[in-house]
């Protein structure tokens, strides 16, 4: 028997059973805490997946905003972890001078400065897919019409693993009110309808489960995706059609909800006296063929959103630090001066009440990210497309 205290008294984590460490391996739910786990040594490393299949969606973090700079523009991007207080730093100088637009499961659009190369790209694995360019003609687009560049994505969406030739990607471009697709390895982006069947702008589109759900201001157009013919029409009621209550697409756990802003600006009595509440209320509708309506959802428990540029959503029951039935959102200020400078705040509130809290302030200043570029090494072209080229957006890291 060894002196106590003794090394040989203390286990061998190294040399655990190499079936035991996948099986710890296959508890392990963050993506932050598997990449840890894999780098204890290189037994444990060897045991686990370098890609795994088990980990359930991811809290998401925020990607900084970044404007490409003429000159010393490396290719890094960092991406805020709410949940740790860190933020992530990643370098890709394939990506240097090219802006990011849109984000999903896990892969972050870029495009370059004049629109010739758009890709996707995963940050964690690296993997890079690339799409046809807003620069080359597309298929069923009006004659009026050259290309897209000038028209930025504000949201990319997909049917698979983009590595899947099969799969399905599409974007919604806010300026042309329109959305298009194409699958991995086409030369051109197809536009996904010719003659949409309601009179109004478009204002969102996804695909889900082998359908194209479009949104516009006064309803819901959907469209199966091998058979375009087959439409469903869905006119919203009253209430939901107005032209100044923002609308949105958000993809649910298991459907495709619309999210609608309800305008906020009523008093309410209070102690103090009378105060205005300018947020806006948040509603998830559901979409119901038979009768054909949107319900509203009365239950949410089972959903917490994520507000930026684009919407997401986590399910609670995967994380003991959420609580359903509420919303993450993020507020950008940014300023043109000799620099253009760009803060976050986050904010957190219950879906019922709508009652923001600051959740991180002057997110950017603290972190160093003022200053991101100077104005007089951004190009007219560059400059024209400056608002966009730093959306605020969520990001959920994944390896596949």
């Amino acid at each position: 028997m060894g002196e106590e205290g003794s090394p040989s008294e203390f286990p061998d984590w190294a040399n655990l059973p190499q079936e035991i460490v996948h099986l710890i391996s296959e508890k392990v739910k963050s993506i932050v805490d598997y990449v840890r786990f894999r780098a204890v040594c290189s037994s444990w490393r060897s045991a686990s997946l370098a890609i795994p299949r088990h980990l359930p969606p991811q809290l998401p973090w925020l990607l900084i905003a970044h404007v490409p700079q003429s000159k010393e523009d490396k290719g890094t991007r960092l991406f805020y972890d709410l949940w740790e207080s860190k933020m992530h730093k990643f370098r890709f100088p394939e990506i240097s001078q090219m802006n990011c637009y849109a984000s999903y499961r896990g892969w972050v659009m870029f495009e370059s400065c004049n629109g010739s190369q758009v890709l996707l790209l995963n940050p964690l694995t690296r993997t890079r897919i690339q799409l046809p360019s807003f620069t080359t003609p597309v298929k069923h687009i009006p004659d009026d019409l050259d290309d897209l560049y000038w028209y930025m994505p504000e949201k990319v969406t997909f049917s698979a693993d983009p590595t899947d030739p099969n799969c399905r990607i599409t974007v919604f471009l806010a300026g042309l009110w329109g959305g298009f697709y194409c699958l991995v390895g086409d030369p051109c982006w197809t536009w996904v309808t010719d003659f949409p069947e309601i009179s109004a702008p478009l204002v969102d589109i996804t695909y889900y489960r082998g359908r194209f759900y479009l949104l516009y201001k006064g309803g819901m157009e959907i469209v199966e995706a091998n058979k375009p013919e087959e439409k469903i029409i869905c006119e919203f009621e009253p209430e939901l059609g107005v032209d100044f209550m923002p609308k949105f697409l958000l993809e649910g756990n298991s459907e495709v909800y619309v999210v609608a802003a309800l305008p906020a600006a009523h008093a309410h009595d209070t102690k103090e006296g009378t105060e205005k509440n300018l947020e806006p209320k948040i509603r998830l509708y559901q979409f119901q063929e038979q009768p054909l309506k949107l319900r509203q959802l009365t239950d949410t428990s089972n959903t917490v959103i994520f507000k930026g540029a684009s919407w997401l959503t986590v399910c609670p029951d995967d994380w003991d630090t959420l609580n359903g039935g509420s919303l993450y959102k993020v507020d950008c200020s940014c300023k043109l001066q000799k620099y253009l400078t760009v803060c976050y705040t986050i904010y957190f509130c219950k879906l019922d009440d709508s009652n923001y809290k600051p959740v991180v302030c002057n997110l950017g200043k603290e972190l160093g990210t003022e200053g991101i570029a100077p104005l007089h090494d951004l190009g007219k072209e560059l400059r024209l497309r400056l608002d966009a080229a730093a959306p605020t957006m969520w990001f959920q890291p994944s390896f596949v």
